[in-house]
């Protein structure tokens, strides 16, 4: 396959469409068959027999619970296949699953997609690329599991004046604070949530926060129409959350959330992914275990929450086979904003500071880049033992 330049800017990749090189089929091809790959062929096999082409896994002789009998090895073959309209990627990662979804978008083929990893990071031009060729590119499943958080960005609030846009958007870590609330600690917690399945044996990506940053990025693109990467959000984890953090938190009716925050400041946008207090009674801390919310608030349409089910393959099944349905009626089609790449400064917040003996929340808001300098200005009252932003909304 010849390579393909990566555009930064998705106004870079807008010209003229190109017409697709394959007909209009009805087929479906299904890229993976893993946890949600296997729910959404079970989904399709169930409501809509016949409209499963071919499915490509990595080991065709694994057995799955999947009443599927002609696995294929090559998922090269599937995307080539005339009879394939909608490339279903399962894979995840930005390495073979990038190859095929830009194999499938230069043949104008629709493209459906869970890959936050992707969407988050090349989404962009990939929307931008799949404009060009009179491909589509979907990927409600990408944010909030179930939730319908991107067509809803997409189309009843496409013309919102958004002001603000995030949450809780990690079931990961807000299972393992929820638990540590309930007096567990970090690593049991942790420990607990690979157990369940919510957290994958490598837990970086969400407890570091690049998840829920990825979910952002995708988000505040929408939300303000700019082209959106996650790379260049801030972005703070919850490894170094100490039970007693949540039980300081406890003491002031707060709640400890890893909040993921897009937002207008003046002229500017800021954003940025953190773990942060939150007042018992506010949206945010309405997530329970692995639960996703998602606040929207916009100058017409005031304040809007979104909550369900983050995370799981049937969550997730359910957001995809919905795009592939969508996609074969030709509804929503999502479009490749133009313009400059979305640059935000970093969330700025105010700041729970404990000591040794005693804590202070500080009067003005702080950059989470610059947390630890504002709490070494207090210096002289002890040992600096954590340093929590604590979440307002904006005036």
């Amino acid at each position: 396959m010849q390579a393909l330049p990566r555009v930064l800017c998705s106004s870079e990749a807008s010209s003229p469409a190109m017409p697709p090189t394959t007909t209009r089929a009805q087929g479906v091809g299904l890229l993976g068959c893993g946890t949600v790959g296997s729910g959404v062929a079970r989904r399709l096999l169930a409501s809509h027999p016949g409209l499963i082409r071919a499915i490509a896994v990595r080991d065709p002789r694994k057995p799955r619970d999947v009443a599927w009998d002609d696995f294929a090895s090559d998922a090269f073959d599937v995307v080539d296949d005339p009879g394939v309209r909608v490339v279903v990627e399962c894979i995840g990662g930005l390495g073979l699953a990038r190859e095929l979804v830009l194999r499938a978008i230069a043949r104008g083929k629709d493209v459906v997609t869970a890959n936050k990893d992707l969407i988050a990071t090349e989404g962009p031009w990939l929307a931008a690329f799949a404009a060009r060729t009179g491909a589509s590119l979907r990927y409600e499943a990408a944010v909030g599991g179930a939730i319908p958080i991107v067509r809803a960005l997409h189309g009843s609030l496409a013309n919102e004046d958004v002001i603000e846009i995030g949450g809780v958007l990690n079931g990961t870590t807000n299972f393992v604070l929820d638990a540590m609330e309930a007096g567990a600690e970090y690593a049991d917690a942790l420990a607990e949530a690979q157990r369940l399945g919510f957290a994958e044996a490598d837990p970086r990506s969400d407890v570091d926060g690049h998840d829920a940053a990825h979910k952002l990025a995708i988000l505040a693109g929408l939300a303000f129409r700019r082209p959106s990467v996650s790379p260049a959000l801030a972005r703070r984890g919850i490894g170094a959350i100490s039970r007693d953090d949540v039980r300081a938190g406890a003491e002031r009716g707060l709640r400890l959330k890893l909040v993921a925050v897009a937002r207008r400041a003046g002229d500017a946008i800021e954003a940025g992914v953190t773990p942060a207090y939150v007042a018992d009674d506010h949206p945010f801390a309405r997530a329970r275990g692995a639960e996703n919310v998602v606040r929207v608030l916009g100058r017409g349409c005031g304040t809007l929450v979104f909550s369900g089910a983050g995370a799981g393959g049937d969550a997730t099944a359910s957001s995809v086979v919905a795009d592939v349905l969508a996609a074969l009626s030709e509804r929503e089609r999502l479009v490749a904003f133009n313009g400059a790449d979305l640059v935000a400064r970093p969330l700025r917040i105010p700041l729970l500071v404990r000591f040794a003996e005693g804590s202070v929340i500080t009067s003005d808001a702080v950059s989470l880049d610059a947390m630890e300098a504002a709490a070494r200005g207090f210096g002289g009252r002890g040992v600096v033992r954590s340093v929590i932003p604590v979440w307002r909304d904006a005036a």
